[in-house]
């Protein structure tokens, strides 16, 4: 009877079934898309720099005024005032999450990564045409640049970068490699402008660019 229960004591813990894995938890699912996202190729990660006092204000007073707008027109039934100023109010928002650049990558395959919006593009060194600091620029349009994705969320300090690569409508998903660029007849899109207000300032991340820039030269990329 003692061996017996000193064998049941011992067996403790040996035969337990394997634990559950939910597929469905979070925490699993963070790390898995981690694991397969994080493939090693960015050496640097610039992101915008958080919206200045002056971009704020501008803002404000924006809103400010098509609030008042709002409250002006509904009590003299201007309803087709109301819902056009309402519309276009929509769409300033949608302009700036399409325009929003979240982050630039510098990569270890020769290139830049921009997340604008929902659109991720990858830039090769070679399509670079140019890249330049701005200051004292209007923060969300810079008319030198027209037509530019991006804006300066600091609008005194951002960088504009130019490039060879056909921009794409913002009805549209960007092309794959190969395939040829949209054109409607002789029509084409404008190039690639991004305009954007790195954090830690215009002037780094142009050298930060032009060192890996050299650096993929000197290696033959």
């Amino acid at each position: 009877m003692n061996e017996h229960e000193t064998q049941s004591t011992d067996g403790v813990g040996l035969n337990l079934p394997p634990p559950v894995v939910d597929p469905d938890d979070p925490l699993l699912i963070a790390q898995t898309l981690t694991y397969v996202t994080d493939d090693g190729s960015v050496l640097l990660s610039f992101t915008s720099a958080p919206f200045s006092f002056a971009f704020k204000l501008r803002f404000f007073l924006l809103e400010a005024i098509f609030v008042a707008v709002l409250l002006y027109a509904v009590p003299i039934g201007a309803h087709g005032t109301v819902v056009s100023i309402s519309i276009g109010n929509l769409f300033a928002v949608a302009w700036f999450w399409y325009n929003s650049v979240r982050c630039v990558d510098i990569t270890s395959d020769g290139g830049l990564r921009f997340w604008i919006g929902n659109i991720e593009l990858d830039v090769p060194y070679d399509k670079i045409v140019g890249i330049h600091r701005l200051d004292g620029s209007c923060g969300i349009l810079s008319p030198a640049l027209v037509p530019h994705r991006g804006l300066m969320t600091n609008p005194t300090d951002g960088v504009a970068i130019l490039t060879s690569v056909p921009s794409t409508p913002f009805w549209a998903w960007p092309r794959s490699a190969g395939r040829p660029e949209r054109s409607i007849g002789p029509l084409r899109c404008p190039r690639l402008k991004i305009v954007f207000s790195p954090a830690g300032g215009g002037l780094n991340f142009i050298r930060e660019v032009e060192n890996e820039m050299q650096h993929s030269h000197e290696n033959g990329g």
